[in-house]
């Protein structure tokens, strides 16, 4: 059987440093209260707007309650009106400082997140590059606030899939921080982080391994062994590994990052599951299958057996170890979840029965895999020509 499907496991599922895309994929965001406040913020919100708008018609050049309004508009999801708020703002400001004032940053600030919130991306980015040339003429070439501008333009090309152009916004940003802090300063961790996820994506591979490694090396002596920090660098540097396939390499980090969530969350943490899920995989992948299966026994018990990528790759253990009936098992339980695309999990198990000398089922399993197929072939052409038929119109 061959392993072509392992990298399910590292299906998107929000990453623990999802700002940078380095940590595995699946692995969940750290929840640092680990008790979660009660879900109020919404009714306080609420209860708020119509209090700042009856205010703001009061008194409509209140420039503390038009930024109180936008936030709550923001929080809201009200978008458009707080972009709106924000930019009456920002003219009233430039009014009363001038165009160049230090006093218009934070107000551009805002604008521009709501801006790539509204997926204008070129507003965004021509209100983050005045804010450069504000803070550099007031503040200096170096100052660390620019760093976060930089970073927040690197983000910018990030979502627009331009990966090339902002690598030159993560490098300044990196400068800046270098320059104010030192080499050894765990404010550079993020920005390592960030521009190795641009050298990573381009597949510069060595490019981003020292720079992962220092920010390792940074958070591991600042932060000591026991810490969520440490444990999400040595997952982004494991997977950086995995992509290279140096399973071996990846195997210890893997193991350590394992050590630290389940000391920091307990046995029983679904951000544990996950880490038994990643040292699982390169652990099959070194054909330690054996130690794969009891990995996967271990976050599929944690999670009361519901989850899609363990279970596909527990049956592809299983049949590693020629343990035929254990892999059926897995792959009818696998089979049954609700999934949009099974496809390569029932051509799979069609094998399997195949080999088994079921005929029957192993048709059945087929047909199934080629009826969705069929079904998701016909939807993206379906999708295709609505992409077409709206560029006509």
């Amino acid at each position: 059987m061959i392993f072509r499907n392992w990298i399910l496991i590292l299906a998107a599922v929000g990453g623990l440093a999802a700002q940078n895309g380095l940590a595995q994929d699946k692995m969940l965001p750290m929840n640092r209260s680990m008790t979660p406040a009660p879900d109020t913020w919404d009714v306080n919100y609420r209860a708020l707007e119509p209090q700042l708008e009856k205010q703001l018609a009061e008194t409509p050049d209140s420039l503390g309650t038009m930024d109180e309004l936008a936030r709550v508009y923001r929080a809201l999801g009200k978008y458009d009106k707080a972009l709106e708020l924000y930019q009456r703002a920002l003219t009233l400001r430039e009014g009363t400082f001038g165009r160049f004032s230090i006093e218009l940053v934070p107000t551009m600030e805002n604008a521009a997140r709501i801006d790539q919130l509204l997926k204008k991306y070129p507003e965004a980015e021509a209100m983050l590059a005045r804010v450069i040339g504000i803070r550099e003429s007031v503040q200096g070439p170096d100052n660390p606030e620019l760093a976060v501008t930089y970073t927040a333009l690197g983000r910018l090309q990030l979502l627009q899939k331009k990966v090339s152009g902002a690598e030159p916004f993560y490098i300044r940003a990196l400068q800046v921080l270098e320059k104010n802090y030192g080499l050894n300063d765990p404010k550079l961790c993020p920005a390592l982080d960030n521009l190795a996820g641009t050298y990573r994506e381009e597949q510069r591979f060595e490019e981003a391994e020292p720079l992962l490694r220092q920010s390792l090396i940074i958070r591991d002596i600042a932060s000591g062994p026991v810490n969520p920090d440490i444990a999400n660098s040595l997952d982004s540097l494991a997977a950086l590994y995995y992509t290279e396939k140096r399973f071996a390499d990846a195997q210890p980090l893997y193991e350590r990052s394992l050590a630290i969530w389940t000391t920091l969350l307990g046995p029983s943490h679904p951000v544990v599951a996950t880490s038994l899920d990643n040292l699982a995989v390169v652990t099959a992948m070194l054909k330690k299958y054996p130690e794969a299966e009891q990995l996967y026994a271990r976050a599929l018990a944690i999670r009361d057996g519901e989850d899609a990528s363990s279970l596909h790759n527990l049956a592809l253990v299983y049949e590693a170890e020629e343990k035929d009936k254990d892999a059926d098992a897995t792959f009818k339980r696998l089979v049954a979840m609700p999934m949009r695309d099974m496809r390569g999990p029932l051509y799979e198990y069609a094998e399997l029965l195949q080999k088994m000398k079921r005929p029957v089922e192993a048709a059945k399993m087929k047909a199934r895999a080629d009826e969705m197929q069929r079904q998701m072939q016909k939807e993206k052409e379906s999708q295709k020509q609505k992409v077409t038929d709206e560029k006509v119109k």
